[in-house]
């Protein structure tokens, strides 16, 4: 069974705690239409979509993570902040899905 985002997510957060971490998330919020269909939106403003999931500070480090489960894939919007980010080469920038936790992830933390 593939592990799903939210709790591929809730695992890096609660690691990244352990080992001295801070940790930021933005959770999306659930919306009802006016003809009661729902939908889960970020409430975000300026150039917010698609901004990383997490924002890991540590000492003189800062981590922005994009998170993938299973065969999804980044969006257009994710990709141009991963590149934005990793372009200033003041922070670290990382795509991580399940199967990379036992090695990188947990090694990036430590």
């Amino acid at each position: 069974m593939t592990q799903s985002e939210k709790d591929f997510q809730d695992t890096v957060i609660e690691y990244a705690q352990l080992r001295g971490w801070k940790a930021a998330h933005f959770r999306s919020v659930r919306v009802q239409r006016k003809n009661g269909s729902i939908y889960y939106q970020t409430p975000v403003q300026a150039d917010g979509a698609g901004f990383p999931d997490l924002c890991l500070v540590r000492l003189s480090r800062i981590l922005f993570i994009e998170l993938k489960s299973g065969k999804d894939k980044i969006s257009p919007a994710q990709d141009e902040w991963l590149k934005a980010l990793s372009g200033t080469e003041k922070c670290e920038v990382y795509l991580w899905k399940p199967p990379d936790f036992e090695q990188e992830i947990v090694e990036v933390l430590a």
